[in-house]
């Protein structure tokens, strides 16, 4: 009963090691918060860490020279073996092989032993002294001690071992409580802690900085933590029972990759025997038809999967273009288009990621579990530690040198990135490249970049090629040794030759699997790389968001107020200080300045693209933070600068701010616009397209379209931002006339670079950097003789000037 009780320890020991490390893991980096920066005493912390290094390699010397003895005396003896507890053997090269893999250092994190590492450490620290003290309390004639010198040795390392362990656990919790208890200490005016910050609290930093350098497996699945509901397919009853039975389906699989090795060697059994095993032949052709992802079940599971890979993908890729789409101005203008859409084009990554990890990656684990637990029950111990060794470096050494490979696929990705940028840049600026001859530069820039893209590829290719032939020598180390291990016990009449058929097979059909998790590694790694800029986008919040309890606004009636409204792009240059204005409903105002002084500034605030430092901002008396933006939005008419038009038809760029409106709706909007005869006078009228970024159409056609786009949508607020700033005269005159039909009725407000086209305005506001310096109408204004006054009469000399060298032109 002892003995039993013993070998149940034996075996649960690595189990529960591997179990606790994976669930701290995962808990460490998907729940628990990061220390602030401030807790952390560098120097002290290096020290300690440093002995922890030492103590750990000490544990592993202890833990390989019991290892040693352990195999030593199962294999001693020419009347059997002195220490035949192959469950105390299998169990000390498992606990051996997982210290090894936590003492190696990580490629990009230098070693420093973090919570899990604790726990484990316990952990052990529990289970060495169950082991120590079951195998004291042990009978004499038990296995276990049945050489006494031997048994006494693996005791006395059990017990250093214990050691070791409780000395680890207790270095780790007294450097970090001394850290703790050194920033309680610390004076407040130490040299470390200056004056100014006194009172102030430290900034959050994770002493690791988690950058696309030092990016883990768990660092992925906190990413993927946020995506899951995108991924689980919970909208379909239909779809949630294809994936329970998709997942039955691979476990049916793992029992075929078992049945297929064993009922070979029942047929070669039967040949030796001198009979015909139809039956049997029969049996291992069906098992064959099952096995592998071409079999009929492996074929079954990927048909059945494929709605559900659709689905995840579908909703993981609109989630995350609406999730763009919902980010701030200030994010869009921060970023390069091509990058964004490169990003948003890796939903596929994601998802081909997860589906090699639940189809392949996990089997694949589980595959050679299973394989080392049926060579222990079917064989003896031998296979089974032959397997699990050599299986564990190939696994091991595949991912460790997977870590380096990561440098340089991270690069070749950023070169691409780069490559990918360059291009789009220079095809939609087609234009602006043949104005300025600039071909040669764009093609020398884009060369340039190609060559640095590929340098970066030759270092994954040629790391990819050298990780191929050290798993491919590991494996074939596989072979031999189980080889001479199965034609020495078959020469000496201990197993039939049917057996030695069973582990070469078993073998073979474990090699598929393991170079499939060389190239499939660096698939996973290559989509984890991808991935990161997905997962990047999902982390950015929007720096403007609707409050908490926002209220619609149904209705409108446009009466503005800002009130002491102070805003900043950078900290350091105010771009609107206590700015203060009212506008009636029905009424236009026109706002004017020289350039940066603030005049869209106040449009893009008033349509919510930022969110102001001070004061408030009103509609209809109801500050703008307090409603929903989707609901204020509807109300505003904008007329940019620079109309911007899908590469669709007039009737779609029409209708997009009103999609439901009917084609008379449509017809005397641009009316109202002057620009219904123009579109009747092309030859597909309505259903014209205007190419990409309509620039099938002159700029006075896109003005007059954009200024019936904002009269279908029926606002009662137009916006104007600098409508006729880009057009000449006689366009200008006409926009004009199109404008005061659109905004008759309307509160408006225009930017206007032109004075002469807001002498009609019933308030004219004049910004100086950031700053209202003259408001009134624009009689009044001229009476001040102050700023607004000066720019009227630079503009009114210069108007006949320019008139007149058109005429010489």
């Amino acid at each position: 009963m002892s003995s039993l009780a013993l070998s149940i320890v034996l075996w649960t020991y690595p189990v529960s090691f591997c179990l606790v490390a994976l669930v701290a893991n995962c808990y460490e980096v998907l729940y628990k918060p990061n220390e602030p920066a401030g807790k952390v005493n560098s120097r002290r912390l290096a020290k300690a860490d440093k002995t922890l290094f030492l103590l750990h390699i000490s544990l592993v010397i202890l833990l390989a020279v019991n290892t040693y003895l352990a195999g030593y005396g199962t294999l001693k003896g020419a009347s059997g073996p002195l220490f035949a507890n192959e469950a105390y053997l299998g169990s000390m090269l498992s606990v051996l092989l997982v210290f090894c893999s936590t003492l190696l250092p990580d490629p990009d994190i230098p070693y420093s032993p973090s919570r899990p590492n604790l726990q484990t450490w316990v952990l052990s620290t529990s289970y060495e002294v169950a082991i120590l003290l079951m195998c004291l309390t042990a009978p004499l004639d038990s296995d276990i001690r049945r050489q006494t010198a031997l048994a006494v040795t693996c005791e006395a390392l059990g017990a250093a071992r214990v050691v070791v362990l409780g000395a680890m656990s207790a270095l780790f919790l007294l450097s970090r409580r001394r850290v703790d208890d050194d920033d309680e200490r610390e004076s407040l005016l130490s040299q470390e802690q200056s004056v100014q910050h006194y009172g102030s609290a430290a900034a959050a930093a994770n002493p690791r900085s988690k950058d696309a350098q030092t990016v883990s497996a768990f660092d992925y699945l906190a990413g993927f933590r946020d995506l899951l509901p995108y991924l689980w397919p919970s909208d379909s009853r239909l779809l949630q029972a294809r994936a329970v039975f998709c997942f039955g389906l691979l476990a049916a699989q793992r029992v075929v990759n078992i049945m297929v090795p064993h009922q070979l060697g029942i047929v070669v059994d039967h040949l030796g025997k001198g009979k015909l095993p139809l039956k049997e032949i029969s049996m291992y052709v069906i098992y064959r038809g099952l096995q592998g992802q071409q079999g009929v079940i492996g074929s079954l599971r990927a048909i059945l999967w494929i709605p559900i890979s659709q689905s995840a993908y579908r909703r993981l890729t609109t989630a995350a273009f609406e999730h763009v789409m919902k980010l701030s101005l200030d994010f869009h203008l921060s970023k390069r288009i091509g990058e964004v859409i490169s990003a948003l084009s890796k939903g596929s990554a994601i998802n081909t990621f997860l589906d090699g990890l639940i189809f392949q990656l996990f089997p694949m684990v589980f595959d050679l579990f299973i394989a080392a637990l049926y060579f222990f029950i079917a064989l003896d111990a031998f296979y089974a530690i032959i397997v699990v060794s050599v299986m564990w470096f190939y696994l091991f050494i595949t991912i460790y040198m997977a870590k380096y490979r990561g440098r340089a696929r991270r690069e070749a990705a950023t070169r691409d990135r780069e490559m990918e940028a360059a291009k789009t840049d220079a095809i939609m600026s087609y234009e602006t490249v043949h104005h300025n001859s600039a071909l040669p530069l764009e093609l020398s820039r884009f060369q340039r970049l190609v060559k640095r893209f590929q340098t970066a590829e030759y270092s994954v290719f040629f790391s990819l090629n050298m990780l191929n032939a050290v798993q491919n020598f590991i494996f074939v180390l596989s072979v031999l040794l189980t080889c001479l291990l199965a034609a020495f016990q078959i020469s000496e009449g201990m197993h039939k030759v049917a057996m030695f058929v069973t582990v070469l097979t078993y073998l073979a059909q474990l090699q598929a699997p393991l170079n499939f998790f060389g190239s499939f590694y660096t698939q996973v790694q290559n989509n984890m790389v991808d991935a990161e800029r997905m997962l990047a986008l999902y982390k950015i919040a929007p720096s403007v968001e609707d409050r908490p309890h926002a209220q619609p606004m149904d209705a409108c009636d446009g009466r503005i107020a800002f009130e002491h409204v102070d805003f900043a792009y950078d900290k350091r240059k105010p771009a609107l200080v206590d700015v203060s204005f009212e506008i009636a409903p029905g009424t236009t105002t026109a706002i004017v300045g020289e350039s940066g002084s603030g005049k869209s500034t106040i449009l893009k605030l008033l349509f919510r693209f930022y969110e102001i430092d001070g004061g408030s901002v009103a509609v209809d008396g109801v500050d703008v933070r307090d409603v929903s933006m989707a609901t204020l939005r509807t109300h505003f008419g904008v007329v940019p600068q620079d109309t911007i038009l899908f590469n669709e038809s007039i009737r779609y760029n029409l209708t997009y701010s009103k999609p439901d409106a009917s084609f008379e709706e449509v017809q005397e909007a641009c009316r109202v616009a002057s620009i219904h005869d123009k579109i009747m006078n092309f030859p597909d009228g309505y259903d014209t397209g205007v190419g990409e970024r309509g620039l099938r159409l002159s700029g006075g056609e896109k003005q007059r379209i954009a200024i019936a786009r904002a009269v279908l949508k029926r606002p009662q607020i137009m916006l104007l931002d600098e409508a006729t700033a880009s057009l000449d005269s006689q366009t200008e005159r006409l926009i004009q006339d199109a404008l005061k039909s659109a905004c008759k009725g309307r509160t408006t407000i225009a930017i206007a670079h032109r004075l002469s086209t807001i002498t009609e305005a019933d308030q004219i506001i004049v910004m100086h950097q950031g700053r209202i310096v003259e408001r009134g109408t624009h009689e009044e204004l001229l009476e001040l003789r102050g700023r607004y006054s000066s720019m009227w009469e630079k503009q009114t000399k210069a108007a006949p000037a320019s008139e007149e060298s058109k005429k010489e032109l």
